[in-house]
């Protein structure tokens, strides 16, 4: 399973340096927008079926064991998607496979023993004996899934983003199909835990095919070349993991201190907001070699991609907390019927935050190309001891709303420490305010009719999407490259 052939040039790395690099990333990231939003599709129509079929309390199970994997995803992942991507993008032709061969098999040896890690800890936790082989079950899955992330690091590198749009889609969709199907067959709790397994196989077997002719996808096991690559990685790990998983720390948490129905009822709204949370990590993630290299080469490009991806992720976190402020009520009746009684109101808590959410990502990813790492992991241990704190006081008292107002705390306070630290340090890179203002003004119309609007909720997130968009357009706040970008579209002549 390698390919030991070498491409001639590589026009692609190349690319990066160049003014076309921007309207890869726009066009890509909106084709891996389009595949995200399709994936979300999937989940959805699959959704109403599990959580009807598994109830509350089983459902929490099936959450808390999901959490729980992506928690020591992110601490096992070591930094090595991002490392990846910064190497990859620099070195030369004959370097990429030996770096290549080593995150491989840093990657794998990793994710086992985070795998058994996780099944230790539910056993000693006291979890019942469903969610200790659920997540021995899952811990397959995270082993497969880090992989596939690891293959994928020439294809971000490169901006290869429509093939990354592709893989953005199956996993979910494969996943998604398992579930109803499990459903349709009356399975118990323990096979769901398994149906993302056959979706990581899928993505993995594709992502091995598109790189192998131009990397070696054979692992190394070879510590003495690991060991310059985890000094590196550590640090990127201690950067970047902890700010990852403060927002599952939540429901790890509550599923130790609240009862079972709390917990699913808490659940239902986590995931319909972890689909929302996705989409920021996935449009600035697109755009990290951009950043990467600006960051290398030319500030003055750095900041401009930082304003375009602050003003765009504004507009964008605003919309989607305006539906998901509004929508509250008509997507819990939809996605869980009447036995998940309060998660409306969690899932408006929670749905206030993702502003912050879109905007942290972008001063994530931003510190991470200025290589401020000692600063992120100051801030990220910070806030995962603050959940730990909040989850404490407030979910005995208030349950799932007090988890609620939890996340939307450590939303809010992690945003704004990103910004903080990120712009008083390097003040060149501070964004012009212009459009920003214009954007909140449109926001804060689309909010107050959507809310004072006695309609449902449905009607009411039509409405405030509608006043939105008449609003950036009368204001102006419509980001320059997609209008250019429909301009050729629209300019083009039509081929034969």
């Amino acid at each position: 399973m390698s390919g030991e052939s070498e491409p001639a040039s590589s026009p692609d790395f190349d690319m990066l340096d160049s003014r076309e690099a921007g309207g890869l990333f726009l066009r890509g990231g909106g084709l891996r927008m389009l595949a995200y939003l399709g994936a979300v599709a999937a989940s959805i129509a699959a959704t109403p079926f599990v959580t009807r079929h598994l109830h509350a309390t089983n459902y929490g199970h099936y959450v808390t064991v999901t959490s729980l994997l992506l928690i020591v995803a992110a601490l096992t992942e070591g930094g090595i998607a991002n490392l990846g991507v910064r190497e990859f993008s620099s070195r030369g032709e004959r370097e990429r496979n030996a770096l290549m061969g080593s995150l491989l098999g840093m990657r794998i040896a990793l994710s086992v023993a985070g795998g058994l890690g996780a099944i230790l800890f539910t056993a000693l936790a006291g979890y019942p004996r469903v969610v200790i082989a659920g997540t021995a079950i899952a811990a397959v899955g995270l082993v497969l899934a880090n992989l596939q992330v690891t293959l994928s690091v020439p294809l971000t590198a490169a901006l290869r983003l429509p093939w990354l749009a592709v893989l953005d889609f199956v996993g979910p969709a494969v996943t998604a199909a398992g579930l109803v199907l499990l459903v349709v067959l009356g399975a118990s709790l323990l096979p769901f835990f398994a149906a993302a397994v056959a979706a990581y196989v899928a993505t993995v077997a594709i992502t091995a095919t598109l790189v192998r002719r131009q990397v070696s996808i054979r692992p190394s096991f070879a510590l003495r070349r690991w060991r310059p690559l985890l000094a590196q990685s550590a640090v990127f790990a201690a950067a970047t993991a902890l700010g990852a998983i403060y927002f599952q720390i939540v429901v790890v948490v509550m599923s130790l201190i609240a009862n079972g129905h709390a917990v699913g009822v808490f659940s239902l709204a986590f995931r319909i907001l972890s689909v929302v949370n996705g989409i920021p990590l996935l449009l600035v993630g697109s755009a990290f070699p951009i950043l990467l290299r600006a960051a290398r080469d030319d500030r003055s490009r750095l900041r401009y991609a930082l304003q375009r991806l602050l003003e765009g992720n504004l507009l964008l976190g605003g919309w989607f907390s305006l539906l998901v402020v509004t929508g509250a009520p008509f997507a819990v009746r939809v996605m869980g019927g009447g036995g998940y009684s309060g998660s409306a109101t969690v899932l408006g808590i929670l749905g206030a935050g993702v502003t912050a959410t879109f905007l942290a990502a972008v001063f994530a990813f931003a510190l991470l190309a200025v290589r401020m790492y000692r600063a992120l992991i100051v801030l990220n241990a910070g806030v995962v001891a603050l959940a730990i704190v909040l989850c404490a006081a407030l979910i005995p008292a208030y349950g799932a709303r007090g988890a609620a107002i939890a996340s939307l705390t450590l939303e809010v306070v992690l945003a704004t420490a990103y910004a903080l630290t990120l712009l008083s340090t390097h003040p060149e890179l501070r964004p012009t305010l212009g459009v920003t203002a214009r954007t909140l003004v449109a926001l804060a119309v689309a909010f107050v009719v959507a809310l004072v609007l006695p309609v449902s909720s449905a009607l009411s997130a039509v409405i405030g999407s509608t006043v939105l968009a008449i609003a950036i357009v009368a204001l102006r706040v419509v980001p320059r490259e997609l209008l250019d970008i429909v301009r050729l579209r629209a300019n083009a002549e039509p081929t034969a």
